[in-house]
């Protein structure tokens, strides 16, 4: 299929229609020198003024002629206008999963410092498809089946928070762009990773491949993602409603759910808020929780009150009216026979995120801890707001202890700023998913 210049540049549009860019703002691209990669480069330089445009290369240093690449990569990107910078890996691990989180270290730190909000990545329908079919070899849930989003926050947490994804290829076949750039005369780099069978993603491609030669039309799966997508979003939008109304979260880090009208909800919407809320009490907007252990929660939930038990880094306690959660005591205060605390440095006027959900400024030198059983060493009005406070969240008040070994936690009116991450996080695992116009 080949793709008119014109035609594949009105996707091209079509597909970044309605992304928040500034007029200013830099348009990095994730580039690698290969044939989809490519393309995206060429469009963005084509649609915004080159100027703009800088070709973020990832070194992930593997293999020999890695360095060879990423340079050859920077001159096909200058030659085309655009800025190029190489990102060089610190700690090579071989490994799809590695590279993969590496990469978006590397993409959100630069993204932060040339002032870029939103990244675009050249993933395909091709990518999107044997995505799917890696997903549901292993058993993914209906989330997992949505696959790629066109646009979504950077998947990674604290350090991308603010910063996003667009995909604005996940309607466009591999072999079409590959096409055009041959009709263009655009030679592109082959990663010869991409035919080593021990990657999952390339035993996923062959699968692909063999589905096709037997019949199953170009697209076929990507309409079955698309459809999952839309039941996904559909639950995602009935949670946010439901949890508008039915969640607390408090500056001081803990979440109260209101018990009777939670356990009135379908298990479907019940699963889907309990993990979003227990992913912003213990930080963790990266790891889904497993359906099983959602499950037996959600039985736990639904019973008789109990007392307090852990799970998936949270304390949870059932009450008469309410289900309170806080994170688990031993995350942060250390555990048995340690007892190692998490303690975070931290200078006067510095920004820190502590325990992946908090950003504390300090106002002064010192460390930021959980409190623990060191209310005494708080100030009496310090002291009365922690009173007020359930019980099994006092303790895990965050708090700094300055050079002194004086206390005070801005959470309790104390000198400095905290701002706690949970609502964001719970935007970030209910967000919209959006598959793009291309």
């Amino acid at each position: 299929m080949t793709v008119p210049h014109a035609d594949l540049a009105d996707r091209f549009a079509s597909a970044i229609e309605g992304i928040n860019i500034s007029q200013k703002e830099p348009i990095a691209i994730g580039f690698s020198g290969g044939g989809d990669s490519l393309a995206l480069l060429i469009l963005a330089c084509g649609f915004f003024s080159p100027g703009r445009v800088q070709a973020l290369i990832v070194d992930h240093a593997l293999r020999d002629g890695s360095v060879r690449e990423a340079k050859k990569a920077a001159a096909m990107a200058e030659a085309l206008g655009a800025k190029a910078l190489v990102l060089t890996s610190t700690n090579p691990r071989a490994g799809h999963k590695h590279a993969r989180a590496m990469r978006y270290a590397l993409l959100a730190k630069v993204c932060r410092q040339i002032g870029a909000h939103t990244v675009f990545l050249a993933h395909t329908q091709d990518d999107q498809e044997e995505t799917f079919i890696m997903r549901l070899a292993s058993g993914s849930s209906r989330r997992g089946l949505a696959c790629m989003p066109a646009y979504a926050p950077l998947p990674l947490w604290p350090d991308g928070n603010g910063l996003f994804v667009a995909r604005p290829f996940l309607g466009t076949s591999r072999a079409a762009l590959r096409t055009w750039l041959v009709d263009q005369k655009y030679d592109w780099i082959e990663d010869p990773s991409n035919l080593d069978l021990r990657y999952r993603r390339v035993r996923a491609r062959n699968k692909l491949a063999s589905l096709r030669r037997a019949g199953l039309p170009l697209g076929r799966i990507a309409a079955s993602v698309a459809r999952f997508s839309q039941n996904e979003n559909e639950m995602r939008r009935a949670a946010r409603t439901k949890l508008s109304s039915i969640l607390s979260l408090h500056p001081a880090g803990y979440a109260q759910l209101n018990r009777p009208e939670f356990n009135q909800c379908s298990e479907a919407l019940r699963r889907i808020m309990l993990d979003a809320v227990l992913a912003a009490i213990a930080g963790r907007p990266d790891h889904p929780i497993q359906l099983a252990v959602l499950g037996r929660l959600l039985g736990r939930l639904s019973g008789d009150a109990a007392p307090g038990f852990s799970a998936a880094g949270c304390q949870i306690l059932c009450r008469e009216t309410d289900i309170l959660i806080c994170r688990d005591p031993g995350a942060v205060l250390g555990r048995a026979p340690e007892y190692l605390p998490q303690s975070l440095p931290v200078k006067k006027g510095q920004m820190r995120n502590f325990d992946r959900r908090f950003e504390i400024q300090a106002s002064e030198d010192g460390w930021v801890e959980a409190l623990g059983a060191r209310a005494g060493g708080l100030d009496k009005k310090e002291y009365r707001v922690l009173m007020a406070l359930p019980a099994m969240a006092r303790p895990l008040i965050a708090v700094i202890r300055n050079e002194q070994g004086g206390l005070s936690s801005p959470v309790l009116g104390g000198a400095g700023h905290i701002n706690f991450l949970g609502g964001e996080i719970i935007a970030r695992k209910l967000a919209p998913i959006s598959l793009g116009t291309a």
